[in-house]
């Protein structure tokens, strides 16, 4: 398998404008309260979209815009189309790439809720079982990323890995139940679903958060505007708490992923069962993927000198009032959710 930068690049080169381009984002208000606009997409992301439940009784209104990935949502923030957005892992490192500057991590979301998904039938024991075999993977994706470095450290030649591009959702589960993939890399929770319908499976020893960088998932940005608003970035902070709260309870979960996702409340067990939620923002894990940009073709450049600058954990230690080594991840319980 070649690794062909070319994906990320034009991720990058859509999703992201240079920062001579931005706009600020002005928070909006409706009905006397100020409206905090988050870009996310329709996931498992369940703190995020939460948020519209209960943010009132924090003193905001939310407006959610769906994109697809998080180089679409990074942009929405970052030109002013929206105040916040869900984002991956490496997304610091592409905004630092890219010189933008009006864009701050300021909170974890999911640890796990992505992963390898084989064929039924299809049981590799090890990664280099892998060489050989056709691996599905989402262009521009962390997962995909997460997938490489996995299998490189786990022993596998990637080059002998033959790794195909698959859309989300119906492509995705064709491909693997004609045969087409042996196996594909999503996220929760279409991955759970192609193991509900019995179409693919787990690999026992095989996961991509066994990699050194763990299995920290998504997080949140905010844009330097409204963190400049320290009360309303505080009690947004205070309403994710807050989400995160409720959402760790199953029958909140399942209600909210079954009526924003269409899934099976089966589907949204195992996707509960397979990710933990947790506000620990995991800074060697940020830095980690920032030094592998080049390698894996997100970035242009070693950006792991500058992405800690990125992170703002202001809003969220005035929120919980804990220290940033208090809120500095990965939380103990994300360790048991990998497979080895």
């Amino acid at each position: 398998m070649r690794l062909r930068s070319i994906h990320r690049r034009h991720f990058l080169a859509t999703g992201l404008v240079a920062v001579g381009g931005a706009a600020m984002a002005s928070v909006g208000h409706s009905q006397g309260m100020p409206v905090i606009k988050i870009a996310a997409s329709r996931n498992a992301a369940a703190p995020v979209w939460n948020l519209s439940n209960i943010s009132e009784r924090f003193g905001f209104k939310v407006e959610m815009a769906v994109l697809f990935t998080y180089a679409e949502q990074a942009r929405a923030a970052q030109t002013g189309q929206t105040n916040s957005a869900t984002c991956g892992i490496d997304t610091m490192a592409t905004v630092a790439d890219q010189g933008i500057t009006n864009l701050r991590y300021i909170a974890a979301d999911q640890y796990g809720g992505q992963n390898l998904v084989m064929k039924t039938g299809v049981n590799p024991a090890k990664w280099s079982d892998l060489e050989g075999k056709t691996i599905g993977v989402v262009p521009g994706t962390w997962a995909r990323v997460m997938f490489f470095i996995a299998a490189k450290e786990g022993g596998a030649d990637l080059s002998k890995i033959k790794v195909t591009n698959v859309s989300v959702g119906a492509t995705a589960q064709e491909a693997l139940r004609r045969g087409d993939v042996d196996g594909v890399v999503l996220f929760t929770p279409q991955c759970d679903q192609l193991v509900v319908a019995g179409i693919g499976h787990y690999p026992e020893k095989l996961d991509i958060g066994s990699s050194s960088l763990g299995c920290a998932n998504s997080g949140l940005l905010a844009t330097t505007e409204l963190l400049a608003d320290k009360t309303l970035s505080t009690n947004l902070m205070k309403a994710y708490l807050a989400s995160m709260d409720e959402i760790r309870d199953p029958a909140v979960f399942t209600r909210l992923v079954t009526s924003l996702t269409a899934v099976s409340a089966d589907v949204a067990a195992l996707s509960l069962k397979n990710q933990i939620f947790s506000e620990k923002i995991d800074v060697k894990a940020i830095v980690g993927a920032a030094k592998l940009g080049t390698e894996y073709g997100f970035t242009k450049s070693d950006t792991s000198g500058k992405v800690e600058a990125l992170i703002d954990f202001g809003p969220l230690m005035a929120a919980s009032g804990k220290s940033r080594e208090e809120l500095t991840g990965p939380p103990p319980e994300a360790a048991k959710l990998v497979r080895r």
